[in-house]
């Protein structure tokens, strides 16, 4: 009995230290990339860029995001706008190449405006380290995400903590080229791994922090 309590008691340990360890990895990369004062602040952006769907196709890519949350990803193509993906605080929307128009998309998620790792514990997430490995050669931290049974790892360079890369259970997200603008820091580049196969690349060129966005691009 007193070697099951014994047990008992280094297993909660564990479990403490590696969520108290988790809890500093997540605080340190949050004060590193600006503090999370100036990402609450953060009220509205603009990102422009391109997107590489694949070796042939590059297109220019522009991004408003506004909150609570709204939504818009549009590509340039012959010079005119085409919704990627859109939400105006109720449905999701995207163009159809039948249709020739904007429709709404049945059973839309949406994201959020902020990152989940920005105040988890008010919204329910809990974390705990994984363990360490590499990204690309890069000593990195893994730590795990949770709420509801749905996990998201992240991966943390061990050194600075920046994020390197992010395993969601669509996709896997790659980070890199940060720069800081405003006092926040931002991955310049993205790329996409999605589960169903192939690779997008996404590279920003311009980002503006809390611009003056007009409900119109909302508006689908």
């Amino acid at each position: 009995m007193k070697t099951a309590l014994s047990v008992l008691v280094f297993l909660f340990s564990t479990v403490f230290l590696l969520a108290q360890n988790a809890e500093e990895i997540v605080q340190k990369n949050i004060e590193n990339t600006g503090g999370e004062k100036s990402w609450i602040n953060l009220n509205s952006i603009i990102l422009k860029g391109d997107v590489a769907l694949d070796v042939n196709n590059t297109y220019p890519l522009v991004v408003y995001h506004k909150r609570p949350y709204h939504k818009r990803v549009v590509f340039i193509m012959n010079q005119k706008e085409v919704l990627n993906e859109g939400y105006d605080g109720k449905n999701g929307w995207t163009y159809s190449d039948i249709l020739k128009k904007n429709v709404v998309v049945p059973n839309y998620q949406p994201d959020a405006f902020d990152s989940d790792l920005l105040m988890y514990k008010k919204k329910g997430f809990t974390v705990q380290l994984v363990g360490e490995t590499e990204v690309e050669k890069i000593p990195v931290y893994k730590v795990a995400l949770s709420k509801n049974k749905n996990i998201t790892y992240y991966y943390f360079d061990k050194k600075t903590y920046q994020l390197l890369m992010e395993e969601n259970k669509e996709e896997t997200l790659i980070y890199s080229n940060y720069k800081k603008i405003n006092g926040l820091t931002f991955a310049m580049k993205i790329v996409g791994k999605p589960k169903q196969g192939g690779e997008y690349v996404v590279t920003f060129s311009e980002i503006k922090i809390n611009p003056s966005i007009s409900e119109k691009q909302f508006k689908f």
